[in-house]
Protein backbone atom coordinates (compact mmCIF):
# COMPACT_ATOMS: atom_id res chain seq x y z
CA UNK A 1 0.00 0.00 0.00
CA UNK A 2 1.55 3.64 -0.54
CA UNK A 3 2.15 5.25 1.82
CA UNK A 4 0.37 8.91 2.03
CA UNK A 5 2.87 12.14 1.47
CA UNK A 6 3.18 14.74 3.57
CA UNK A 7 4.71 17.98 2.48
CA UNK A 8 6.79 19.97 4.67
CA UNK A 9 7.67 24.12 2.77
CA UNK A 10 10.90 25.79 3.81
CA UNK A 11 12.48 29.23 2.92
CA UNK A 12 15.31 28.77 0.88
CA UNK A 13 15.54 30.48 -2.39
CA UNK A 14 14.19 29.07 -5.61
CA UNK A 15 13.06 26.04 -4.34
CA UNK A 16 11.44 23.38 -6.20
CA UNK A 17 8.08 22.54 -5.49
CA UNK A 18 5.98 19.23 -6.41
CA UNK A 19 3.35 18.77 -8.29
CA UNK A 20 1.11 17.29 -5.69
CA UNK A 21 -2.05 16.96 -4.34
CA UNK A 22 -1.39 16.55 -0.45
CA UNK A 23 -3.92 17.04 2.38
CA UNK A 24 -1.22 17.84 5.20
CA UNK A 25 1.41 20.75 4.59
CA UNK A 26 3.55 21.98 7.37
CA UNK A 27 5.56 25.63 6.77
CA UNK A 28 8.15 27.66 8.25
CA UNK A 29 7.67 30.96 9.16
CA UNK A 30 7.23 33.12 6.10
CA UNK A 31 7.43 29.91 3.58
CA UNK A 32 3.36 29.72 4.95
CA UNK A 33 3.36 32.01 1.32
CA UNK A 34 4.24 29.12 -0.89
CA UNK A 35 1.18 26.55 0.39
CA UNK A 36 -1.20 28.98 -1.23
CA UNK A 37 -0.87 27.28 -4.41
CA UNK A 38 -1.78 23.83 -2.70
CA UNK A 39 -4.79 25.31 -0.92
CA UNK A 40 -6.23 26.28 -4.43
CA UNK A 41 -5.85 22.75 -5.81
CA UNK A 42 -6.91 21.00 -2.51
CA UNK A 43 -9.19 23.36 -0.04
CA UNK A 44 -9.39 20.83 1.97
CA UNK A 45 -5.70 20.45 2.49
CA UNK A 46 -4.88 20.87 6.27
CA UNK A 47 -1.81 23.40 6.62
CA UNK A 48 -0.01 23.92 9.56
CA UNK A 49 2.04 27.03 10.00
CA UNK A 50 5.20 26.67 12.40
CA UNK A 51 6.88 29.55 13.53
CA UNK A 52 7.54 32.23 16.84
CA UNK A 53 7.07 35.06 18.97
CA UNK A 54 10.48 36.47 17.42
CA UNK A 55 9.44 35.64 13.80
CA UNK A 56 6.40 37.05 14.06
CA UNK A 57 7.24 40.16 14.80
CA UNK A 58 8.93 40.37 11.28
CA UNK A 59 6.17 41.49 8.86
CA UNK A 60 7.44 40.21 6.26
CA UNK A 61 7.17 36.43 8.02
CA UNK A 62 3.82 37.98 9.52
CA UNK A 63 2.09 39.05 6.56
CA UNK A 64 2.99 35.69 4.60
CA UNK A 65 0.75 33.52 7.46
CA UNK A 66 -1.83 35.86 7.26
CA UNK A 67 -1.89 35.77 3.37
CA UNK A 68 -2.20 31.81 3.50
CA UNK A 69 -4.64 31.51 7.17
CA UNK A 70 -3.43 28.41 7.86
CA UNK A 71 -5.81 26.01 9.80
CA UNK A 72 -3.69 25.55 12.72
CA UNK A 73 -0.46 27.31 13.89
CA UNK A 74 2.09 26.29 16.09
CA UNK A 75 4.67 28.54 18.51
CA UNK A 76 7.61 27.11 19.39
CA UNK A 77 8.64 28.61 21.86
CA UNK A 78 5.83 28.76 24.27
CA UNK A 79 2.10 29.87 24.05
CA UNK A 80 1.37 33.42 22.02
CA UNK A 81 -1.79 35.33 21.95
CA UNK A 82 -2.44 35.37 18.04
CA UNK A 83 -4.45 38.48 18.35
CA UNK A 84 -0.69 40.25 19.69
CA UNK A 85 -0.20 39.97 15.99
CA UNK A 86 -3.05 39.19 13.45
CA UNK A 87 -6.12 41.23 13.49
CA UNK A 88 -8.41 39.25 11.38
CA UNK A 89 -11.49 37.80 12.19
CA UNK A 90 -9.61 34.21 10.71
CA UNK A 91 -7.53 34.43 13.51
CA UNK A 92 -11.01 33.20 15.58
CA UNK A 93 -11.04 29.77 13.83
CA UNK A 94 -7.55 28.63 13.84
CA UNK A 95 -6.35 26.29 15.97
CA UNK A 96 -3.32 27.22 18.16
CA UNK A 97 -0.93 24.42 20.05
CA UNK A 98 2.37 25.45 21.29
CA UNK A 99 5.45 24.07 21.96
CA UNK A 100 8.15 25.12 24.74
CA UNK A 101 11.79 26.52 24.45
CA UNK A 102 12.12 25.82 20.43
CA UNK A 103 10.62 22.00 20.81
CA UNK A 104 13.88 20.95 22.86
CA UNK A 105 11.55 18.32 24.61
CA UNK A 106 10.27 16.83 21.27
CA UNK A 107 14.05 17.01 19.86
CA UNK A 108 14.75 14.82 23.09
CA UNK A 109 12.78 12.00 21.86
CA UNK A 110 15.31 11.35 19.47
CA UNK A 111 18.24 12.56 19.79
CA UNK A 112 20.59 11.92 23.11
CA UNK A 113 21.73 15.54 25.06
CA UNK A 114 25.17 14.76 23.89
CA UNK A 115 23.90 14.92 20.09
CA UNK A 116 21.77 18.06 20.27
CA UNK A 117 25.02 19.32 22.47
CA UNK A 118 27.48 18.30 19.77
CA UNK A 119 25.33 20.40 17.04
CA UNK A 120 26.61 23.42 19.04
CA UNK A 121 29.88 22.89 17.51
CA UNK A 122 27.99 24.49 14.27
CA UNK A 123 28.98 27.77 16.49
CA UNK A 124 32.59 26.94 16.19
CA UNK A 125 32.79 25.10 12.31
CA UNK A 126 29.92 27.16 10.76
CA UNK A 127 31.28 30.28 11.73
CA UNK A 128 33.50 31.15 8.94
CA UNK A 129 36.35 32.10 11.39
CA UNK A 130 37.48 29.19 13.74
CA UNK A 131 38.94 31.67 16.31
CA UNK A 132 35.70 33.80 16.23
CA UNK A 133 33.44 30.78 16.77
CA UNK A 134 35.35 29.10 19.30
CA UNK A 135 34.88 32.30 21.48
CA UNK A 136 31.06 32.20 20.27
CA UNK A 137 30.83 28.90 21.33
CA UNK A 138 32.43 29.38 24.84
CA UNK A 139 30.13 32.21 25.90
CA UNK A 140 27.29 30.42 24.48
CA UNK A 141 27.97 26.89 26.78
CA UNK A 142 29.71 28.20 29.49
CA UNK A 143 28.89 31.76 30.23
CA UNK A 144 25.43 32.06 29.64
CA UNK A 145 24.72 28.49 29.89
CA UNK A 146 22.45 28.56 27.08
CA UNK A 147 20.61 25.10 26.38
CA UNK A 148 21.53 23.63 23.15
CA UNK A 149 20.72 25.17 19.81
CA UNK A 150 18.50 22.03 18.10
CA UNK A 151 16.73 22.28 15.17
CA UNK A 152 15.57 25.15 13.64
CA UNK A 153 12.28 25.89 12.46
CA UNK A 154 12.03 24.40 9.06
CA UNK A 155 14.17 21.33 10.47
CA UNK A 156 11.40 21.41 13.37
CA UNK A 157 8.73 21.16 10.95
CA UNK A 158 10.18 17.90 9.54
CA UNK A 159 10.79 16.52 12.85
CA UNK A 160 6.97 17.29 13.70
CA UNK A 161 5.51 15.98 10.39
CA UNK A 162 7.53 13.22 10.95
CA UNK A 163 6.22 12.52 14.72
CA UNK A 164 2.84 13.09 14.08
CA UNK A 165 2.54 11.13 10.96
CA UNK A 166 4.20 7.66 11.98
CA UNK A 167 2.65 5.86 8.53
CA UNK A 168 3.15 8.37 6.09
CA UNK A 169 6.28 9.86 3.96
CA UNK A 170 7.62 12.92 4.26
CA UNK A 171 8.58 15.24 1.61
CA UNK A 172 10.49 18.37 1.81
CA UNK A 173 10.71 21.54 -0.43
CA UNK A 174 12.82 24.57 0.04
CA UNK A 175 15.23 23.68 2.88
CA UNK A 176 18.47 22.93 1.85
CA UNK A 177 20.37 22.34 5.17
CA UNK A 178 22.78 25.76 4.46
CA UNK A 179 23.10 28.84 5.42
CA UNK A 180 21.63 31.15 3.11
CA UNK A 181 19.43 34.33 2.18
CA UNK A 182 15.41 33.55 2.30
CA UNK A 183 13.16 33.64 -0.64
CA UNK A 184 11.36 36.87 0.67
CA UNK A 185 12.89 40.16 1.50
CA UNK A 186 14.21 39.88 5.12
CA UNK A 187 17.15 41.88 6.29
CA UNK A 188 18.18 38.69 8.55
CA UNK A 189 19.94 35.72 6.86
CA UNK A 190 19.93 32.15 7.87
CA UNK A 191 23.16 31.73 9.19
CA UNK A 192 25.43 29.16 8.00
CA UNK A 193 26.29 27.65 11.87
CA UNK A 194 22.40 27.11 11.84
CA UNK A 195 22.85 25.20 8.99
CA UNK A 196 25.91 23.03 9.75
CA UNK A 197 23.75 22.07 12.99
CA UNK A 198 20.74 21.22 11.09
CA UNK A 199 22.61 18.70 8.68
CA UNK A 200 24.37 17.67 11.73
CA UNK A 201 21.13 16.39 13.35
CA UNK A 202 18.96 15.37 10.21
CA UNK A 203 21.75 13.10 9.43
CA UNK A 204 21.61 11.29 12.97
CA UNK A 205 17.49 10.83 13.27
CA UNK A 206 16.75 7.09 13.79
CA UNK A 207 16.47 4.92 11.23
CA UNK A 208 12.54 4.97 11.24
CA UNK A 209 12.25 8.47 10.55
CA UNK A 210 15.06 9.00 8.22
CA UNK A 211 13.65 6.52 5.76
CA UNK A 212 10.48 8.27 5.43
CA UNK A 213 12.32 11.18 3.77
CA UNK A 214 12.61 12.83 0.29
CA UNK A 215 13.42 15.70 -0.90
CA UNK A 216 13.45 17.96 -4.08
CA UNK A 217 16.28 19.86 -2.73
CA UNK A 218 19.71 18.41 -4.05
CA UNK A 219 21.71 20.20 -1.32
CA UNK A 220 19.29 18.63 0.89
CA UNK A 221 19.50 15.25 -0.72
CA UNK A 222 23.61 15.27 -1.20
CA UNK A 223 24.04 16.01 2.68
CA UNK A 224 21.88 13.82 4.32
CA UNK A 225 21.51 11.15 2.41
CA UNK A 226 17.93 11.39 1.47
CA UNK A 227 16.14 10.17 -1.51
CA UNK A 228 15.77 13.36 -4.74
CA UNK A 229 12.73 13.69 -6.15
CA UNK A 230 13.59 14.52 -9.39
CA UNK A 231 9.59 14.03 -11.33
CA UNK A 232 6.19 15.64 -10.73
CA UNK A 233 7.66 18.99 -9.75
CA UNK A 234 5.90 22.73 -10.68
Amino acid sequence: MKKETILVIGSKPDAILPDIVVKKIYVANGAAERAIIYKIKNPLTHIISITGKTALKVKEVRSRIEKLKPNEIVSHNGKINLREFFNNDWVNDVSHRFLNKKGIDLQKKYYSYLTLRVADFGLIFGSGNILFGILRFIYAFFIKRKPPMGLTTGCLSILMALSENEKSEVLVAGIGLKGGKHYYKYKGKFPDYRGWADAYLIKRLPKNLKSRLLTTDIDFSKIASIKLLKDKII
